[in-house]
């Protein structure tokens, strides 16, 4: 039997990675025009996933509606029963699920956004007795009034701000919350969006929403296939594992032989920054320190670092001095795992450089960038050997997933 998702645009969508880790039964991505719809339930399908613009439209269609798919006035998941097709809400299932993941008590909430998934969020956060207040920028409270809802304990975005390909934009910032106790973005590219950013580097429990996504289609699957399954974390975890694998590290520490080893053994595309900047000016790195000095390339790397940061499933060797700029870090963590790359800093040669005169000794750049250095890293590699360096981050990322 074949299952799907319905949408009318899914280039971007991971529904069909999770239902072929779920692994029960076929699932494809359909994307329909509005005047479509009719022919797509006729086409033999048996059930099916539906996202936006649809969760509404394909109402009109079912012969019967689950109630809290009717509670929350929309649908995301249809299927085939005695001939009827009938609409239910998984969403529900899912943000519950993650909400709870969060493990805090909770008892006043906003949500940002008022459409589709608001919805499912309010009836989850009703049900629960979360007293709430919706945020957006079609009626009041606006955003320009969050300074009223300061005291609040959780914070969820239900809107696609900062989502691929925008990412690093953002709605509100959550410095001013004294009492956020969870903060919750079902926006899952990136992995860690700009709002999720700022409540990691506040220490604040937080989720994106790929552990939703996984949760739903679960929940799904348990309706198409009439099975119990368990899994929701195990599947969440192997879908983690489409996160980048990044490399910093001193000039010379191996970043640019170890980064395509790793590519190589784990089937991955590879991507040198530097390389990169390369062709994004048309000019050699040196070259361009020579033309332009050093803050201009330094403007470059933070664009392919933005240009590159944003996708997934990469191994990125950066420069030595990526770490220097602040800003850079947010877009090569938002999908990735950081991993600084060390060497005996005698081993280490700088000359020829772009900057070997102003770098003085290894000892000294070192005790200039460290601090740097250790901020962006998850986890430090002692590179003895480059097969061994390279095997040691193949394992770690196998085994720990960094979000």
């Amino acid at each position: 039997m074949e299952y799907g998702l319905l949408g009318e645009k899914l280039g971007h969508s991971f529904s069909k990675e999770i239902h072929n880790l779920i692994g029960k039964y076929q699932y494809d991505l359909y994307e329909k025009k509005i005047d479509e719809i009719e022919d797509f339930l006729k086409s033999g399908i048996y059930g099916f996933n539906v996202t936006i613009p649809y969760k509404i439209e394909i109402m009109k269609y079912l012969d019967e509606i689950s109630p809290i798919a009717k509670k929350i006035g929309c649908v995301n998941t249809v299927y085939k029963k005695d001939g009827k097709w009938i609409g239910d809400n998984t969403d529900y299932f899912g943000f519950k699920y993650t909400l709870e993941s969060l493990k805090e008590e909770i008892s006043s909430a906003i949500i940002l956004g008022d459409g589709a998934t608001s919805k499912t969020v309010a009836t989850v956060l009703e049900d629960k007795k979360i007293e709430f207040q919706k945020i957006s920028r079609k009626k009041t409270p606006y955003y320009s009034q969050i300074e009223e809802f300061l005291n609040v304990e959780l914070i969820v975005n239900t809107t696609p701000i900062g989502m691929y390909p925008n990412n690093g934009e953002n709605l509100i910032s959550i410095k001013n919350f004294k009492n956020l106790k969870g903060v919750i973005d079902v926006v899952y590219n990136p992995l860690i969006t700009s709002l999720l950013f700022e409540a990691r580097e506040m220490g604040i429990p937080h989720s994106n929403g790929l552990m939703m996504l996984v949760a739903q289609a679960v929940k799904a699957a348990e309706i198409f296939t009439e099975t119990k399954i368990e899994n929701i974390r195990e599947i969440t975890s192997e879908m983690m594992k489409q996160e980048n694998i990044v490399l910093v590290g001193m000039p010379d520490s191996g970043k640019s032989s170890i980064a395509p080893l790793i590519a190589e053994k784990m089937s991955r595309e590879f991507v040198d920054l530097d390389l990169e900047i390369e062709k994004f000016s048309g000019e050699k790195i040196d070259d361009i320190f020579k033309k332009y000095g050093e803050a201009k390339f330094r403007e470059m790397e933070t664009e392919v670092c933005k240009k590159f940061g944003k996708l997934n499933g990469l191994v990125i060797s950066t420069g030595g001095g990526v770490v220097i700029r602040e800003e850079n870090y947010q877009p090569l963590k938002q999908n990735g795992k950081i991993y600084l790359l060390k060497r005996e800093l005698n081993e280490l040669h700088l000359e020829n450089r772009p900057l070997s005169k102003e770098y003085g000794t290894a000892e000294q750049l070192w005790q200039k960038r460290e601090k740097q250095y250790l901020r962006f890293a998850d986890k430090t590699i002692e590179n003895t050997s480059v097969k061994k360096a390279a095997e040691e981050i193949i394992e770690d990322f196998n085994e720990n997933i960094s979000y």
